[in-house]
């Protein structure tokens, strides 16, 4: 994680958490800052300090909702899909470099543990 923080940082000028962010709102556009807080697992105060910078830089709009001026919709501007695009490249060539260290057999069973825990709970 500490070197995918360096990469993103490095390439994109956006830490792990902003990154976050973008992501969040570019698979839920027009989300609330609340609602981001709560689908990004990140505390509503880093959220605002967050959105601050990322809506300052352009990665982010906020479009007031016709029927309540006091509601906001959080979108990615063009700027931000870019970036989140560059990210998603960065982050699976991250992933095949970082799975390089297994082989075929270690990759095989890797992936059937994730399978496994991700259906852990889910009944």
């Amino acid at each position: 994680m500490a070197k995918a923080s360096r990469v993103y940082k490095a390439k994109l000028g956006l830490n792990i958490r902003e990154l976050r962010v973008i992501r969040t709102i570019g698979d839920q556009p027009g989300l609330s800052s609340k609602a981001l807080s709560e689908a990004s697992f990140i505390e509503q105060t880093l959220v605002s300090k967050h959105l601050r910078k990322l809506i300052a830089e352009g990665y982010i709009r906020r479009d007031l909702e016709s029927a309540d001026a006091r509601r906001v919709a959080l979108r990615l501007t063009e700027k931000g899909e870019s970036v989140r695009q560059e990210a998603d490249r960065l982050g699976e060539v991250m992933e095949q470099d970082f799975l390089s260290a297994l082989t075929p057999e270690e990759l095989a069973v890797f992936n059937r543990c994730i399978a496994k825990l991700k259906g852990w709970g889910a009944s």
